[in-house]
């Protein structure tokens, strides 16, 4: 009878890891595929997932590469309480090591201003902003509403990304019932900075929405796709150690939905 080899520790720890941040992203894409102005939940649910996905997938590239460079030792808690859940840190750190692989994960400051707000907000809401609401019941100055920084992306996404036609045709369509029924409509609704909404924008803004949303996943899927592929090469890297069992598992695996193709992308609203 053939026995399994034994996998060390790591290779289990990572593996579980590596489960944890693909149903995170994968989860915290299907969200934010269905967010709206009046589906706000799923904003929230998207960047509780998106930003813990986000930090795990980095914090374990930096693991791998200082176990490939310690004689397979992973680094202690403190150096990784180090990065805390700075995710704009941690994305800084990991495009330094793709370097390294020849892998061309793109300098933060190469990005367009919009792919950097959206890490900034995920590297925002991991450490602080996620307790936006709490904190401004008592505080004087809480920070960023997250919500409203999502508002701030979203405005940049529909003037860049969503073609004008589509976006007339959705102010015309809303402007139009709005005209039929705001004689007898009282709209009590606010939009994501807590402004009132006029009835003609709380009938705009779910379609506005729902077309700036899907480049949004597509965006986050640019900034995740070289990133997977440098977990691939790291991985590969533990090919030359000469050990008789690898040290973590193919972790690109856990990512292999990922795809980069605009069209396939922009359809898709449940992921894996």
């Amino acid at each position: 009878m053939k026995h399994s080899p034994h996998f060390p520790p790591t290779y289990m720890l990572l593996e579980q890891e590596g489960h944890l941040f693909s149903a995170c992203l994968a989860t915290g894409l299907t969200e934010l595929r269905t967010a709206h102005v009046h589906n706000k939940g799923a904003f929230y649910s998207a960047l509780f997932n998106l930003s813990v996905g986000a930090e795990r997938l980095l914090k374990v590239i930096v693991i791998m590469e200082h176990m490939l460079n310690n004689n397979l030792a992973a680094p202690s808690k403190q150096q990784l309480k180090g990065f805390g859940h700075n995710i704009v840190e941690l994305y800084d750190r990991v495009s330094s090591i793709a370097k390294s692989h020849g892998v061309p994960v793109p300098e933060r400051s190469t990005l367009d201003t919009t792919n950097r707000e959206l890490l900034n907000l995920l590297s925002d809401f991991a450490q602080t902003t996620r307790y936006h609401n709490l904190d401004a019941l008592s505080a004087s100055h809480p920070g960023q509403d997250p919500l409203k920084h999502w508002g701030e992306i979203i405005v940049s996404i529909l003037n860049s990304d969503v073609p004008p036609r589509q976006r007339a045709t959705i102010l015309a369509t809303a402007s139009g019932m709005a005209n039929v029924i705001d004689d007898i409509t009282m709209t009590l609704m606010h939009g994501l900075d807590q402004a009132p909404l006029s009835t003609e924008e709380a009938l705009a803004l779910p379609g506005l929405h729902d077309q700036a949303v899907k480049f949004a996943v597509y965006r986050i899927v640019t900034i995740l796709s070289p990133i997977r592929d440098l977990i691939s090469a790291v991985n590969h890297e533990d090919y030359g150690l000469g050990v008789a069992v690898p040290p973590f598992p193919q972790m690109q695996e856990f990512l292999k939905w990922l795809w980069n193709d605009r069209q396939y992308v922009l359809r898709k609203k449940k992921w894996p």
